[in-house]
């Protein structure tokens, strides 16, 4: 279960009647092994199977959405009700009035696997909030790029009124979104935060400051700002989804699950109710999971499968590759990475991957581990390998072309070309290789054949960098992604090259090392 984050802009060149605030969507896409994390969401579709036995109040909204439910309850100003994944609650002013003794509540169950439609509601109220003449809009953004200058003019006026100020925030703002449109979410998250220092309870500033954080898989600074979002405006659907989102990624599908249902209460939507429906699988199949932590990691294992020992034994491991890989790729991650240890059918069950997949990263490492007692050496490298996918998405903000991601995995977690460099010899020799331009955006259109001889040009890419320019360029490499470039210009401001260049030392390497 891979996840992509896409991004989704209001904003037109001419003939617009307001400004925009790009909302980054969370989009469900077809599962592909070979990205790393949100870069793509296997939704599991679930459908209407049966009802309970007994009578169900009604909870009947004022936008005429029906809520069926065992239990309703009123506290102060909010109604309550037992929802699938636990209590719910939304404020009476939304209520028209509760039915008693309505239709039973639905059961759901797992059916099936389908690519969902985008989903283009979680956002949408947001995307004309921030009023900005659109002599500032065009001024801000000017020739595909942020002017700085003209940013920071509107900026020093702020002290002089309410007014100023707001302008400055939606300045920010127009800035940040438009860097987070680009993937540039280290600029981005530099934007909106200056629009939170001028507003620190500025909802849209909240908002896309928490989606950014989410992009740069760092969902507890998303939560402190969703967190605040939600005292603001507790009965706001897209507050309330991103909260899930959050959860989801820092605790777990079980809180998710509560967000998520309310936010579909108030705003229904087909898309979000299909991650419930996920998460509520996942939920089920984790409830009884044992957990132990150390300083970066959360482990989940099922207690039958995995003995305190062996658990102990995973985390000093990871513990170990971490240090490792900060000094690789001469980066930290901060926040702790969740790591989810499953029987393979438990695997299977959650993730719905294809049967040779050996490990996936969605933000969790999610591990099957069915019938290990001990740390294995290929344990050790699959562990390795997904770790390294959840530094280098940190580090880039999810730019890193697929070649050098899975390449870097590869190298990072001990595999070499002895087997594959012969091969992929003679296939450069006669220019029968996949160009690695095209292996920017994953090998799921590959079949098995064409995959094998992907994962192999990309080791095979990342070692002719590493002998040839070095190690230290491999993370100057990740850097510039981060900022923004793309490949073929990171590669030319790094190592001075372009990809036709990297092709052909890759063909001399090859033939050098692995040639007749």
């Amino acid at each position: 279960m891979l996840f992509r984050i896409l991004q989704k802009t209001v904003l037109r060149k001419k003939g617009f009647s307001a400004p925009f605030l790009l909302l980054l969507q969370l989009v469900p896409v077809p599962f592909d092994p070979s990205r790393s994390f949100m870069n793509a969401f296997l939704i599991v579709l679930v459908f209407l199977l049966a009802t309970a036995a007994s009578l169900a109040d009604t909870i009947v909204l004022k936008n005429g959405r029906r809520i069926d439910a065992e239990t309703v309850w009123e506290e102060g100003g909010r109604v309550f009700y037992e929802g699938i994944g636990g209590q719910v609650s939304l404020s009476k002013s939304l209520v028209e009035r509760i039915e008693k003794g309505g239709a039973p509540p639905a059961r759901w169950s797992s059916l099936s696997a389908a690519p969902p439609m985008v989903d283009e509601q979680v956002t949408r109220e947001l995307s004309e909030r921030i009023p900005l003449s659109r002599q500032d809009v065009e001024g801000i953004v000017r020739n595909d790029k942020v002017d700085e200058e003209r940013l920071q003019a509107i900026a020093r006026l702020a002290g002089r009124g309410d007014l100023e100020r707001q302008n400055a925030v939606n300045a920010y703002l127009i800035a940040a979104a438009f860097e987070a449109r680009q993937q540039r979410f280290t600029t981005a998250s530099r934007w909106a935060e200056e629009a939170l220092r001028l507003s620190s309870r500025d909802l849209n500033a909240l908002l896309l400051v928490a989606q950014v954080d989410l992009a740069r898989q760092q969902p507890g600074k998303a939560l402190d700002h969703l967190l605040l979002a939600h005292s603001m405006a507790p009965d706001s659907p897209d507050v309330l989804t991103l909260l899930g989102y959050a959860y989801y990624f820092s605790e777990g599908p079980e809180k998710a699950l509560r967000y998520w249902q309310q936010a579909d209460v108030l705003r229904p939507d087909e898309r979000l109710q299909q991650r419930i429906r996920q998460a509520q699988k996942e939920a089920e199949v984790e409830s009884g999971f044992s957990q132990a932590e150390s300083g970066h990691f959360v482990l989940s294992w099922e207690g039958s499968e995995v003995s305190p020992g062996f658990g102990r034994e995973i985390l000093a491991t990871l513990e170990r590759q971490f240090q490792e890989l900060e000094s690789a790729l001469d980066y930290s991650p901060r926040e702790s990475i969740v790591v989810i240890l499953y029987a393979s059918q438990q695997f299977m069950d959650v993730t719905r991957a294809p049967a040779w997949v050996g490990a996936l990263n969605d933000g969790k490492l999610r591990i099957p581990v069915q019938g290990l007692s001990s740390m294995t050496p290929q344990l050790a490298e699959v562990l390795k390998h997904e770790m390294v996918h959840s530094f280098v998405h940190q580090i880039t903000g999810g730019r890193c072309p697929t070649w050098l991601n899975e390449g870097l995995a590869q190298r990072e977690s001990g595999e070499d070309l002895s087997r594959s460099g012969p091969a992929l010899a003679r296939l450069y020799a006669v220019s029968q290789q996949i160009p690695l331009a095209s292996l920017e955006e994953g090998f799921m259109g590959l079949d098995s054949s064409r995959a094998s001889l992907a994962y192999a040009e990309s080791l095979a890419a990342v070692e002719v960098i590493r002998s040839q320019y070095g190690d230290y360029e491999l993370p100057k490499l990740l850097k510039y992604l981060g900022e923004g470039k793309m490949m073929e210009e990171a590669l030319r401001q790094v190592l001075r090259m372009s990809y036709a260049d990297l092709e052909a030392e890759l063909a001399s390497f090859l033939a050098s090392r692995y040639g007749r």
